[in-house]
């Protein structure tokens, strides 16, 4: 709702939420309002310039009454061409893309809301619609060529409505943490590595010095679930949010480039908070991590023969300076220390994961050389293939240990208690994306995970006996804390493997959330507990986002279908034709997949005489040489850090990494 302050004073809305669009033959006009319809703003869009973009803006706040005024002078004034015309509504502009000639307007026409953070809501994409900007009597026949008809079909194969999510008052593309250590944001921030229309919108952002007309999309996957621990209902909300540097298909992206930007960048933030967060009244906790692709100069050929083709190393940087430029880059995004899970393979019949973990392992080595303790990168390299085929293995088990010791270096985001406290409701919005039915999850000192003794295989250096410790710990009560540094995770395609341990983090953490938010006595969560299984299904809808956009098909998940009971005969022959969808996807379909994420990002942009972008030997070049990872600089506040406990994991000599209590194999 509209504050008092903003129905009086217009200057003081933040968003327009609802658009329409009108057309007379010399120009467009958006009618651009506040949520409630009360105050009005226009933008005006030239169409008599068949190749240029020509937009300003009425710096005037209208009135309902004023722009209904307006819009009848100007039908008048234009009554000789045709007058004024309705066109369509809308929610919001994905931006503007110009091909060979025209510019094209991209909108968003239809949405629904699928979660809701602190009171502020987030949308999805049902409906886009892209309208040729200049009038039909201005364009030139190259409007109308092969080329720019088939660049128009492969920018609409980036579908909007399938995983992109944006909101008009949270910059979802932003951390809670962020979010809250820099509250009062007026504008949202483009210049972030995960929005994916940048480019889009920056034609109309550069010319009206503002965000109100474009709404920044984030592509990922967003999943928000209403639970009740103890009669206290809580939201946990899952955002993975994909990097629009070095963006691509499997095979096509790769590694590292020359600018530190791994292929399949992707950023998890697991969010618990209570209704009432955001307005002083309640609670809110919120933990991130991080996959990528393994940061070296490697590569594997789609294969239309070999479904595992072979990996190379193309090229040896002694120096390894593309790879520090991503630590670098990471440091900055989230601190101090950084852990690299690497669950790639040590031992093959033919070798191909194991030149990357030996590659890997001395790249690490080397950035660590004359680097402070607290600074160096802490490396465990464990083989997930190997141990999981142990009958009696414990995979969940294991990666919980890992998690819980990168919580204990990293910390996690806590609010603090809050300082008006009011009598909660239990009462379901009508927005909530929950689940019919709120879960029942009854958290308590029984939910002690029980790990198997298969667990003993790692080494013991570096782990507490985590059910002391969760019998000795309190919740944080009123103080807040800070995450510094970040759990990063990698198998060879960082689609599977990763996926459960990106899993087994999220419930270490969510016990340490619940704890701190004193909505549980002890900081652990049973992997058998209902919340668990409501978890877990969250995390295997977010892998198969992602491995849908970046493999082809949905994730495998036969330790999730294991830990669900589900019939292993069933399961086998799912798991075989995903590897079938995959294959097919990544060897005869991914090729025009990738030159439509080229188009949308911006890495390539037409031009009459130059070949096109179907015509490319490759697009390596556009990833390196061109502006594109430098479209618009990242933007990365200091973090201001507070309650930090730095943990210190033995002496290393040598190239060695910083091991946390894991043998390298």
């Amino acid at each position: 709702m509209a504050s008092a302050a903003e129905a009086d004073d217009p200057s003081l809305v933040a968003t327009l939420e609802k658009f329409c669009l009108y057309e007379t033959r010399a120009r467009f006009y958006v009618i651009g309002s506040s949520r409630e319809k009360r105050w009005f703003r226009v933008l005006k869009i030239d169409r008599s310039e068949p190749s240029e973009l020509n937009v300003s803006e009425d710096p005037v706040w209208y009135s309902l009454q004023e722009v209904k005024s307006l819009l009848q002078r100007i039908d008048e004034g234009n009554r000789s061409t045709g007058g004024l015309t309705f066109v369509t509504k809308a929610y919001g502009i994905a931006g503007c893309i110009k091909f060979l000639e025209s510019y094209y307007l991209i909108l968003v026409t239809k949405r629904h809301q699928i979660g809701c953070i602190c009171g502020h809501a987030i949308y999805c994409i049902d409906e886009s619609q892209m309208i040729t900007i200049p009038h039909s009597s201005m364009q030139t026949d190259v409007a109308t060529s092969k080329n720019e008809l088939r660049y128009k079909k492969l920018l609409a194969s980036v579908d909007l409505t399938k995983d992109f999510f944006y909101s008009y008052t949270y910059p979802i593309m932003q951390s809670l943490q962020q979010n809250d250590t820099y509250a009062g944001i007026k504008e949202m921030p483009y210049e972030n590595l995960f929005v994916w229309n940048t480019f889009l919108a920056e034609p109309i952002r550069s010319r009206c010095r503002n965000t109100l007309w474009t709404v920044a999309l984030v592509h990922g996957h967003f999943k928000q679930v209403r639970l009740s621990i103890f009669g206290r209902e809580v939201n946990v909300v899952l955002i993975s949010r994909r990097s629009r540097h070095f963006a691509g298909t499997r095979y096509l992206k790769r590694g590292v480039n020359d600018h530190g930007k791994v292929a399949n960048d992707v950023e998890t933030e697991q969010i618990v908070f209570e209704e009432e967060a955001g307005s002083l009244k309640g609670r809110m906790s919120a933990v991130v991590q991080m996959r990528g692709s393994i940061p070296l100069f490697w590569s594997q050929e789609a294969s239309r023969l070999s479904p595992k083709p072979d990996i190379f190393v193309q090229r040896y940087d002694p120096t390894y300076e593309a790879t520090k430029l991503h630590f670098d880059d990471l440091a900055q995004r989230y601190g101090h220390p950084i852990i690299i899970l690497n669950l790639i393979k040590t031992v093959e019949k033919r070798p191909r994961e194991m030149m990357l973990r030996r590659e890997y392992f001395n790249a690490v080595g080397y950035l660590n050389q004359n680097v402070p303790e607290e600074k160096k990168l802490r490396f465990i390299h464990w083989d997930f293939h190997k141990f999981a085929k142990s009958k009696s293995a414990n995979v969940l088990g294991v990666l919980g240990k890992v998690a819980g010791e990168a919580l204990d270096l990293t910390g996690f985001y806590y609010s603090g208690k809050p300082k008006v406290q009011k009598k909660r409701s239990t009462q379901l919005s009508r927005t909530s994306t929950a689940r019919d039915g709120s879960l029942d999850i009854r958290v308590g000192s029984g939910d002690l995970s029980r790990l198997s003794s298969n667990a003993d295989a790692l080494s013991s250096t570096g782990f507490q006996d985590m059910r002391k410790e969760a019998n000795k710990q309190e919740p944080l009560g009123d103080a807040p804390c800070y995450q510094t540094g970040v759990l990063r995770t990698n198998c060879i395609d960082c689609l599977d493997r990763t996926n459960v341990a990106q899993y087994a983090y999220g419930l270490a953490a969510l016990g340490r959330q619940l704890h701190a938010m004193g909505l549980s006595h002890v900081p652990k969560i049973h992997p058998d507990s209902s919340i668990a299984s409501a978890l877990m299904e969250m995390y295997q809808s977010m892998g198969d986002a992602l491995a849908h956009q970046y493999g082809g098909s949905a994730a495998h998940n036969m330790v999730f279908t294991e830990r669900q009971g589900k019939w292993k005969a069933t399961t086998q022959s799912r798991e075989f034709l995903k590897s079938i969808k995959r294959y097919y996807s990544n060897a005869y379909t991914d090729g025009e997949k990738q030159d439509a994420i080229n188009l949308f990002l911006g890495y390539f942009q037409p031009q009459e005489g130059k070949p096109a972008l179907w015509e490319l030997d490759t697009d390596y070049y556009l990833h390196v040489t061109t502006a594109g990872d430098d479209l618009m600089s990242n933007s990365y506040p200091s973090r201001q850090v507070l309650n930090v406990l730095w943990f210190s994991h033995g002496r290393q000599q040598g190239y060695a990494p910083v091991c946390l209590g894991i043998p390298m194999i």
